[in-house]
């Protein structure tokens, strides 16, 4: 379903145009790098200057030296003075060509580096219900294939506009100098051409569009297999997974064949056109030769600038296909970075220093934004947990005991009710303070990419190294890492997947150790620890939690027995709380998930 509204999306923002504002938006992006850019249109405007010179250069060689040769000596003094300084504006052109290219490419990548940035950084302060509600491919995908789209506007765009249309004007303007009956006899075609133009933009645009929905089908399927390989291999989907992506890989295939029929129709045809305009001039051009109306070398300079004049619409085409491209991406980036976290520090919110370890919920109400308005996740949920004190929560899936931990930490605000530590309302806090005083631990046992040592330092990165080496002894993950190909400096692969599960999970215990939280929270952490390494790491565990506030989800109630208080939650409630012998004795819900515990 996600996957449907993340292609309805896209079809919403390929239908936009790019805005004013969207493009003011790009501009911001451009304005550190604005000098370079007036460098960059001033080498533009020289190089066109270069080029427009070139016909002329080669008039006066013709006019002057070789149709009107009066003295052999002196005409070949002169072509070879003509020839030499049409070399020199050769290469002039060049080193302008060489030196604007450089610094069109320091623009256009500095300006993609600079929105990579801010798209990541604007990421990280997002809220978790803007992940819970959005395909993580599309929001790659903004820092990925949306920014490389805009590479042709920031790059290229200004400079390949200003050449265009001062070619454009240069040319008009010196052909009709030369002579303005056989300009106007050009423009015969030039009807012809704006038919040719408008049908190409209205075209193209319907086929680009069509293109990209499809293009985000593609990619959603895609998408959906790598995230459930082990789903489809377990069903043996695969053939017919493959049928269905070739279908949608076909489909893409016909309509990027037809948006490059429609784009390799109009440039030949553009082409044809300038063919036409060219048998006209020399028609019309040869009949003011012979006449005396016109030089041939008048003649072979009009013809070179009208050259040069069809070349320019041909980049213009160019240049609005990218601009499609770019006016989609840019709306779907702007959309995202537009996009404001749910939980953010308020203005008056202030740092919170070292802490007790004191938590107070209080009639907390709560639900998700995908939950139905008349449900709630938690219902009233009021509890006191002391400084030292190890809380578990104990309850059926969906119960909310994942949610009690997420509130604490602040990924989501409670609609309703307060959550304090030590009496602070956690809303008069920053976010950045709070999180520094919470360590935790979830079933997912998440590692990045580096090394054994830099993991075990990602809460604590001032850390030293002979820290983290005592406290991977006090957990007893310490041999573990020892026996592993370079112990500390060993390189953990994408997602920690060159170590086994439970090896995973040890090493985020450890992590959290290092961090050194104030309240240390256990979501399911034992889950992939075998019986023999959860008695190993269960002493451990005792004197972390002596140091600190716990709290401790698990279904192996063996990790919890020794709790100060459980709290057994059922559809968003606490039904029961009291510490392990007491509920036992009220023999309810939690007496009959431990006997099924102990039955298993």
């Amino acid at each position: 379903m996600a996957l449907q509204d993340d292609v309805a999306l896209e079809e919403e923002f390929i239908q936009k145009r790019m805005s004013r504002g969207t493009f003011g938006k790009l501009l911001v992006y451009l304005k550190p790098y604005r000098r370079i850019l007036y460098f960059n249109l001033v080498l533009t405007a020289l190089s066109v200057g270069a080029q427009l010179i070139g016909p002329k250069l080669i008039q006066v060689g013709m006019d002057r030296y070789l149709t009107q040769i009066k003295d052999f000596r002196s005409a070949s003094t002169g072509i070879l003075i003509v020839s030499f300084l049409y070399l020199l504006n050769i290469l002039l052109g060049w080193y302008l060509a060489v030196a604007q290219t450089k610094s069109a490419i320091r623009i256009g990548q500095g300006a993609m580096n600079d929105l990579r940035l801010a798209i990541f950084q604007h990421i990280q302060k997002l809220s978790l219900n803007y992940f819970d509600q959005t395909h993580q491919g599309r929001i790659i995908s903004r820092t990925d294939s949306d920014v490389e789209a805009l590479d042709k506007i920031f790059t290229w765009g200004a400079t390949q506009l200003l050449a265009s249309l001062l070619t454009l004007v240069g040319v008009l303007v010196l052909m009709c100098l030369y002579d303005w009956k056989l300009c106007l006899a050009v423009s015969l075609v030039l009807p012809v051409l704006a038919v040719a133009t408008r049908w190409f933009h209205q075209t193209i645009m319907r086929a680009y569009r069509l293109m990209r929905i499809q293009n985000s089908k593609v990619t959603s399927a895609l998408a959906e297999s790598i995230t459930g390989v082990r789903v489809v291999q377990a069903f043996a989907r695969q053939q017919t997974n493959l049928v269905q992506f070739e279908e949608l890989a076909g489909e893409l295939r016909n309509r990027a064949v037809t948006v490059a029929r429609i784009f390799h129709t109009y440039m030949p045809l553009v082409g044809l056109i300038s063919g036409v305009a060219t048998v006209v001039v020399l028609g019309y051009g040869s009949h003011l030769v012979l006449t005396h109306q016109m030089t041939v070398g008048a003649l072979a300079a009009f013809i070179l600038y009208l050259t040069m004049f069809f070349g320019p619409i041909q980049t213009m085409g160019d240049l609005y296909n990218g601009l499609l491209s770019a006016g989609a991406s840019a709306e779907r980036i702007f959309e995202l970075l537009g996009t404001q976290p749910q939980i953010k520090d308020r203005a008056d919110a202030r740092p919170i220093s070292k802490i007790e370890g004191e938590v107070t919920f209080s009639d907390v109400l709560f639900r998700y934004d995908t939950t139905p308005v008349d449900q709630w996740v938690l219902a009233g949920v009021s509890f006191r947990a002391g400084p030292g004190e190890t809380i578990a929560l104990v309850g059926a899936t969906g119960s909310g005991k994942t949610t009690i931990i997420n509130l604490l930490a602040r990924f989501y605000d409670p609609q309703s009710g307060s959550i304090r530590i030590d009496g602070i309302d956690l809303q008069e806090t920053t976010l950045a303070s709070l999180h520094q005083q919470i360590g935790i631990v979830t079933q997912e046992n998440f590692l990045f990419s580096g090394t054994v040592m830099e993991n075990l330092k990602y809460g604590r990165p001032a850390a030293s190294d002979e820290q983290v080496k005592r406290a991977a002894e006090i957990l007893g993950s310490a041999p573990m890492i020892e026996k592993f190909e370079k112990g500390y400096e060993t390189t953990v692969k994408e997602r920690g997947g060159n170590f086994s599960a439970g090896e995973r999970q040890m090493l985020t215990f450890t992590r959290a150790m290092v961090a050194d939280p104030a309240i240390l929270i256990l979501d399911e952490a034992t889950s992939a620890v075998d019986h023999r390494s959860e008695k190993r790491i269960q002493h451990a565990l005792e004197k972390l939690f002596e140091k600190r506030t716990c709290f401790v989800i698990a279904h192996r109630l063996s990790t919890i027995i020794h709790a100060d208080l459980i709290l057994v939650l059922d559809s968003g409630r606490i039904v029961e709380r009291g510490r392990h012998d007491q509920l036992l004795a009220a023999d309810g819900i939690y007496s009959r998930l431990y006997e099924e515990f102990i039955r298993s």
